[in-house]
């Protein structure tokens, strides 16, 4: 597999400056399902890689239906906990993803992101001031909450369509973004994705069978309705994040596809605000200017 890179790229004596290699280098001593590097090639601004295949989760599922998904997503959630725990394990500094995490500022950088390329860009709504200020302050309680739990190797995309099927085998890329955040982040992009509306009753299996695989490989007991809330809070950010992307990529990139996943992503959002009562507030701050999530 060729990628693509561009120019201005680090010197081949030092490879490891590029991001995509420098995880990359990470996750193979990890042991994780990622592509082997090949050559890497600065002049012509390509990398060679394993050849993953061409079809993805997403893929996969549109074609051969859940049913016959479900054992890959179980694959692809132990995939992750090898990036999450076995990932962490191995910390270094000399890997990026150590350096930068998801903060409060990283947090509300993106929700900010998503009032600006969404709301106002895409949407066309007005925010005034003051409503900006009161939705702003209760994306800040609800960042200060997921950027207070205990941190971990995190992909950041762990999404259906950066997962790859080949020979019953998931193949894991686009993981140059990687930093530290919560557990439960790469676990809602892969449960809450855009473009795969999971049912109710298969999320909660997968986040069981998750829960369960965690505890196995750390000797754990986790405490399943803190864990739950956790996840479902941060969804909100995730899907928040998501759908200012999607904004993002039709108003600015002029690529109109993406704005077909909003109406999924602003569901989720809409079911974990109806869920818990605390975040009444912030349901009727963002509701006033985005309805779609009342």
């Amino acid at each position: 597999m060729v990628m693509q890179l561009g120019t201005d790229l680090p010197s081949p004596e030092d490879p490891d400056r590029l991001p995509y290699i420098n995880i990359l280098n990470h996750l193979t001593l990890c042991k994780a399902a990622v592509p082997k590097l090949h050559l890497y090639a600065p002049q012509q601004g390509i990398l060679i890689l394993d050849d993953l295949g061409e079809m993805t989760l997403n893929d996969h599922v549109r074609r051969f239906g859940l049913p016959a998904s479900i054992p890959l997503y179980r694959k692809a959630i132990r995939e992750l906990l090898t990036l999450q725990i076995i990932g962490t394990r191995k910390a270094c500094g000399h890997c990026m993803a150590f350096h930068q995490a998801f903060d409060v500022e990283k947090l509300m950088w993106e929700m900010d992101f998503f009032l600006k390329q969404t709301v106002e860009g895409r949407l066309g709504r007005d925010i005034p001031s003051p409503r900006r200020l009161e939705i702003r302050k209760t994306f800040e309680d609800l960042c200060r909450i997921i950027s207070e739990e205990p941190r971990y190797f995190t992909h950041r995309d762990y999404h259906s369509r950066n997962l790859m099927v080949r020979d019953g085998k998931i193949g894991i890329v686009d993981f140059q973004d990687a930093r530290l955040g919560p557990l439960q982040y790469d676990l809602c992009s892969l449960l809450r994705d855009s473009y795969v509306v999971l049912p109710d009753e298969t999320v909660e299996e997968l986040i069981g069978f998750y829960i369960a695989e965690l505890d196995r490989m750390q000797g754990t007991q986790t405490d399943t309705g803190r864990f739950r809330r956790i996840f479902d809070l941060t969804s909100i950010q995730r899907n928040l994040k998501a759908a200012g992307t999607f904004g993002f990529m039709s108003g600015v990139k002029g690529k109109d596809q993406y704005l077909k996943y909003l109406p999924n992503t602003f569901g989720y959002v809409r079911e974990n605000l109806r869920k818990y009562p605390e975040l009444k507030d912030m349901r009727s701050a963002l509701g006033r200017v985005l309805p779609e999530i009342l």
